[in-house]
């Protein structure tokens, strides 16, 4: 077919349709809600108004006690808070984060907002990410009127998983923070960078985004710094019923705000003409509103939601220290046995290399062995703490014995995941491994 030319002779050139930024932007956030949350019509985001009512408390219900990392010792906190499993927030500890100067909206616009975080995961446990630049906006925008908003929360932040790596935008989030004193001695970094369970995430979001009600999986405690903004928390200590905690919701969702709108209520109510106190105060909830440069520390086995009140910029990891090693060994060797069966080996080699300070732990895990194994916890899935990472160098392409063909199984691309309340691990490795197990029990059904 011959090209169109001018009237002239001259040959004319096709318009090039160049999709502006704003509709770029527009698809982006389409896609990430379509993926991310696929139970959702994108019209339904702002479905219940959750934006028009005050999440805010009163400083004066928060009766957590606050500590000051500056005079207070390690030995300290082990004794009165980590050894009794209390709850803790702790002031000053960031003071010396580069983070705490410099993580707001601003920063991670100029110095990330190229790079790919994770907002989520679709229905088939496939990462979902969204740029930077774009959250921001998000964030600033069509953020402030969805019920929950889409929320950061990456286990993988220090990665660049950009396709056009740029020297002016690299990656140095783990250099803008420390871990603290009081949380270093971390045993899982015992069982290896391929096996051990995710551990550090990046967290950020606005108004009304967060996570519903959980408990960390494998017995692990956390620590959760916040940079910039104000967190709400609700914490139940260890042996609250889930019924009571996590019941049914339908027709809302699972997430932190659906919680403190629905669920939250019955707790403040009095019905004991005998006993004065609220449900929570009988089950010993306790609530925190967190402010800009305290850390939260959450004990194992309490659950907990934790809704953002503004803007939030914040970094968290879970640990296992000589303190909670029993309880979380002993959960481990239930969900995870290979994971569990390496902790106890590598903490009995310190036993014997270390005798003064691992001895008596090693001593203690050795007991343990003629312990029955126990269940794990029923409080709920995690969102906070995680589970194995696995970055495992296996192929995606799974032999297909039955058909003859080869066919490429997809699952998230990230090293690691969240680990569900039961224990199963969600890393790539493991993932593959049960999608190729579903396929063969597809096909011998079939046949």
């Amino acid at each position: 077919m011959p090209s169109k030319s001018r009237q002239d002779g001259s040959p004319m050139k096709r318009s090039k349709s160049k999709e502006s930024k704003g509709s770029r932007y527009e698809r982006k956030i389409r896609r990430a809600k379509t993926k991310a949350r696929s139970e959702l019509d994108l019209f339904a985001w702002d479905k219940w108004k959750f934006h028009r009512q005050d999440y805010w408390i009163s400083p004066y219900v928060d009766v957590v006690p606050r500590i000051d990392a500056r005079s207070t010792s390690k030995t300290q906190f082990i004794e009165q808070y980590e050894e009794p499993n209390r709850p803790v927030v702790i002031t000053h500890l960031t003071d010396r984060w580069r983070a705490s100067t410099y993580w707001d909206d601003k920063y991670f616009l100029e110095n990330y907002g190229s790079h790919l975080l994770k907002i989520g995961e679709d229905d088939d446990d496939n990462n979902v990410y969204l740029k930077m630049k774009h959250f921001l906006r998000y964030s600033e925008t069509d953020g402030q009127q969805d019920d929950s908003p889409l929320y950061i929360f990456d286990s993988g932040f220090y990665k660049d998983r950009r396709k056009k790596k740029r020297d002016r935008q690299p990656n140095t989030l783990l250099g803008d923070y420390d871990v603290p004193e009081y949380f270093s001695d971390d045993l899982f970094q015992l069982t290896g960078q391929r096996r051990r369970p995710p551990y550090r995430w990046l967290v950020i979001g606005g108004a009304r985004s967060g996570t519903g009600i959980h408990t960390d999986p494998l017995g692990t405690s956390a620590w959760n710094a916040l940079l910039k903004g104000h967190k709400r928390w609700c914490l139940f200590p260890p042996g609250t019923p889930k019924d009571i905690v996590d019941p049914p919701m339908k027709p809302y969702d699972h997430e932190a705000v659906s919680w403190f709108s629905t669920v939250f209520p019955k707790f403040q109510k009095r019905d004991d003409p005998y006993d004065n106190r609220t449900l929570g105060e009988k089950l010993g909830m306790v609530q925190v509103l967190q402010r800009p440069g305290e850390t939260i520390f959450v004990p194992g086995g309490w659950a907990h939601v934790v809704m953002n009140l503004d803007m939030t910029f914040a970094v968290t990891q879970n640990f296992c220290s000589p303190t909670n090693a029993e309880h979380v060994y002993l959960n481990t060797r239930h969900s995870r046995p290979k994971l569990g069966a390496k902790l106890y080996r590598k903490i009995q080699e310190l036993g014997t290399k270390n005798p003064e300070t691992y001895g008596d732990l090693a001593k203690r895990l050795e007991c343990l062995q003629y312990v029955p194994q126990i269940p794990p916890s029923s409080s709920g899935s995690s969102s906070s703490s995680s589970s194995t990472s696995s970055s495992s160098d296996d192929s995606d392409g799974s032999s297909n014995k039955y058909s003859g063909k080869k066919r490429r199984m997809q699952v998230s691309s990230t090293d690691s995941e969240t680990d569900l309340s039961d224990g199963t691990c969600m890393c790539r490795k493991c993932k593959l491994k049960r999608k190729r197990t579903e396929h063969e029990r597809a096909y011998q059904k079939r046949t």
